[in-house]
C-alpha cells in the first residue's frame, strides 16, 4: 500500500491557466469598449452630426408651352438623354395651317401693293406729261403776249402820230380812223394773249392737283405695309409656337419620370416629364440650431449613405442657411390656444460632394458628420 503513487502537485496550476486567459480577454474587451467610447465622445465633440440629410440635384420638370395632342414621346423613365435630343412632340398641324394662312395674306397684300405702285407710276407719268404740255402752253402764251404788246405799242405810236397830223389838217379823216381802228385791234389781241396766259397757268394748276392722287396712292401703300408688318409679327409668333411643339433636352441627363402618353391632349403648362443632370449632385442637411454656430463654410464632412453601408464619402460645406426650415413651411404653425412647446429648429446646410460614377442619386438618405472648425 505504501508503494501507491501520490497525487501530482501541479494539477492546481493547470486549472488556473484558463482563468487567467479569461481575465486577459475580459480586460481587453473593457479596454476596447473604453477606447470606442472615448473615440465616439471625441468624434461627437469634434463634429456636428445629423441623419436628417439627403442627396439633392436639379430635378427639372419639363412642361408643354402650347396646347395640343402629344404625337410622340421618345423617352422613358431611366433613359439617358443628350442636350438637344428630342423628348416629345406636340401635333404641329394647326400651327402649320395658321402659318400658311398668314403667308397667303402677306402675298395678297404684296400683290395689292404692286398694283397700287403700278397705278402710282402711271399717274406720275401722266402728270409729268401734262405738266410739260401746260408749261409749254404758258411759254407760248407769254411769247404771244409779248408780240401783241409790241403790236399795241406800234399801233399806239402810229395812232398818236396820225392824231397830231389830223389835228393840223395834214392827213385825211380816213387815215386817222384807220390808225385808230388798228390800235383798238392790237389792244384786243393783247388782251386775248393775256387771257391765254391765264388759261395756260390755270391748266398748270389743274395738272399739279393731279399729283395729290399720287399722295393718296402712297398713303394706301403705307397702310398696306403696316398691315403686312402686323402679319409678319403674327408669323414670327406662329413660328415660335411651331418650334415649341418640339420639346428638346436642355442638358445631358437622366429621365426620372414621364407623365403623359402619346395621344393625350395637353394644355399649356401641363407637365410632361422630369429629368436631372446626374453629374451635379450635393447633400442637403438640416442641422440643429444649437449646432449651427460650430459650422463654417468650407468645413470638411464625412458622409455615410444608407444605400452603401460601410463606405465613407468626403464632402465640404458650401452653404449655411440664413433662416430655419420652419420659415419655408407651406402651412403656418399658429398658436391660438396660448400653449407653447419649444422645439429645436433646423437650419439648412448644403454640402458639396463629388459624384461617384453615378452611384449618388437624388433623394438617397445620408448621415453627415461635419467637422467643427475653430
Amino acid at each position: 500500500m505504501s508503494d501507491a503513487p501520490s497525487p501530482a502537485p501541479s494539477a492546481p496550476k493547470e486549472k488556473s491557466k484558463p482563468g487567467r486567459r479569461r481575465l486577459i480577454i475580459l480586460v481587453g474587451v473593457v479596454v476596447a469598449v473604453v477606447a470606442l467610447v472615448f473615440g465616439w465622445i471625441h468624434l461627437r465633440a469634434g463634429s456636428v452630426s445629423t441623419n436628417d440629410a439627403r442627396i439633392g440635384a436639379h430635378v427639372v420638370a419639363v412642361s408643354s408651352e402650347v396646347s395640343g395632342r402629344v404625337v410622340d414621346l421618345q423617352v422613358r423613365a431611366g433613359q439617358r438623354v443628350r442636350a438637344g435630343q428630342l423628348l416629345a412632340r406636340i401635333d404641329p398641324a394647326d400651327s402649320r395651317l395658321a402659318l400658311e394662312r398668314i403667308d397667303a395674306e402677306i402675298a395678297r397684300i404684296e400683290a395689292q401693293q404692286s398694283q397700287l405702285r403700278a397705278q402710282q407710276a402711271a399717274v406720275v407719268r401722266r402728270v409729268g406729261e401734262q405738266m410739260g404740255v401746260s408749261a409749254a402752253g404758258v411759254s407760248a402764251a407769254q411769247a404771244d403776249a409779248l408780240a401783241r404788246q409790241a403790236e399795241v405799242a406800234a399801233a399806239r405810236s402810229a395812232f398818236e402820230r396820225s392824231r397830231t397830223l389830223f389835228e393840223r389838217g395834214l392827213v385825211a379823216q380816213s387815215r386817222f380812223d384807220e390808225d385808230q381802228a388798228r390800235l383798238r385791234a392790237a389792244e384786243q389781241n393783247a388782251a386775248r394773249a393775256e387771257a391765254q396766259i391765264a388759261g395756260s397757268r390755270a391748266q398748270v394748276g389743274v395738272t399739279r392737283e393731279g399729283s395729290s392722287e399720287v399722295e393718296v396712292l402712297e398713303a394706301q401703300i403705307a397702310a398696306l405695309e403696316a398691315q403686312k408688318e402686323g402679319l409678319r409679327a403674327q408669323r414670327g409668333q406662329q413660328n415660335l409656337d411651331l418650334g415649341r411643339r418640339e420639346i428638346r433636352a436642355a442638358f445631358d441627363g437622366i429621365v426620372d419620370q414621364t407623365f403623359v402618353d402619346p395621344g393625350e391632349f395637353v394644355a399649356a403648362g401641363t407637365r410632361l416629364l422630369m429629368y436631372h443632370n446626374p453629374s451635379q449632385v450635393w447633400i442637403d442637411a438640416n442641422v440643429k440650431e444649437t449646432d449651427v454656430r460650430k459650422i463654417s463654410i468650407g468645413a470638411p464632412a464625412r458622409i455615410k449613405i444608407d444605400a452603401y453601408p460601410g463606405e465613407v464619402f468626403e464632402a465640404r460645406v458650401s452653404y449655411v442657411g440664413g433662416a430655419a426650415t420652419s420659415q419655408f413651411a407651406l402651412l403656418p404653425n399658429p398658436n391660438p390656444s396660448g400653449n407653447f412647446t419649444k422645439v429645436t429648429q433646423r437650419i439648412p446646410v448644403r454640402l458639396e460632394i463629388v459624384q461617384q460614377q453615378g452611384r449618388l442619386r437624388p433623394g438617397m438618405m445620408v448621415e453627415a458628420a461635419i467637422d467643427v472648425v475653430d
